[in-house]
């Protein structure tokens, strides 16, 4: 346990206690990490100069325990229950796969979440906003490295963490695309939030085992942008994709003119 440090939570804005808060779920670190490897049992982490196997998980003063909790209840937890999880367990595609597809073809199949009772297209929004924000707030430190904080603008910034707080609505301006491996055993891998150029705007990227999560933001979003959006297109897609394990952004993503433009 670390020591009691006072401040003001960057989510409530409140003077309280704050957590030793994680930018990416701490349970990704345990899922990552692989037990039965025991020569070398840290957790693979991405970074725009290559894979590295640490142990260092990124964490600060950020949050007070009851947005720490709400984070977890709103979001965090269902999406670590439903993504990959080794040994052939992929609840979020299990559950699409029971349902019949919108559209097939070779490289990728889309499904409409809204179709599917028991998988939560709120939680996945929820999640999917609350790591980039955190990632937005702050600059954090892995294995020595400095990771800089991503943009996402002074006012969306400002409307996701209403958002997350459950003072407004998602932001109008937003789009989130859900893409799943179609890989039988995805990559235990992560990445922290990191940015693309998609032709004038920029995308952030965040890759969990199973999951890639693309978030749009501003006026100026790419045309197609909301057909792909789980929140704005009335089909509420998520894509199941061959390539998977992050790869879908050199193939899908050109497909949509996405340029990467990653500081390493």
């Amino acid at each position: 346990m670390g020591v009691d440090v006072i401040g003001v939570c960057a989510l409530c804005l409140q003077e309280r206690e704050l957590r030793d808060s994680h930018l990416v779920p701490k349970a990704l670190y345990r899922l990552a990490r692989a037990v039965d490897r025991r020569e070398r049992p840290d957790p693979v982490f991405l970074a725009s100069t290559g894979r590295q196997q640490t142990s260092f998980q990124a964490s600060q003063y950020l949050l007070c325990a009851d947005c720490e909790r709400r984070f977890d209840q709103h979001g965090e937890d269902w999406v670590m229950r439903h993504c990959y999880r080794g040994r052939d367990r992929f609840r979020l595609r299990n559950l699409l796969e029971q349902s019949k597809p919108i559209h097939a073809a070779d490289q990728f199949t889309v499904y409409c979440a809204s179709s599917v009772p028991s998988l939560s297209i709120a939680k996945i929004v929820y999640f999917c906003a609350s790591v980039f924000w955190r990632a937005s707030v702050r600059d954090w430190e892995s294995s020595g490295k400095k990771y800089e904080a991503i943009s996402l603008g002074v006012k969306y910034q400002e409307k996701i963490r209403q958002y997350l707080l459950g003072d407004a609505d998602f932001p109008a301006n937003a789009a989130v695309m859900l893409v799943a491996s179609q890989l039988r055993r995805p990559a235990i891998a992560f990445n922290f939030p990191d940015t693309v150029r998609a032709g004038s705007c920029h995308c952030h990227r965040l890759h969990i085992p199973g999951l890639d999560f693309l978030l749009s933001i501003g006026h100026q979003m790419e045309p197609g942008t909301t057909e792909t959006c789980i929140v704005r297109s009335p089909h509420h897609p998520i894509i199941v994709c061959k390539d998977g394990d992050g790869k879908y952004s050199g193939s899908w993503a050109r497909s949509h003119h996405l340029e990467p433009n990653i500081q390493s």
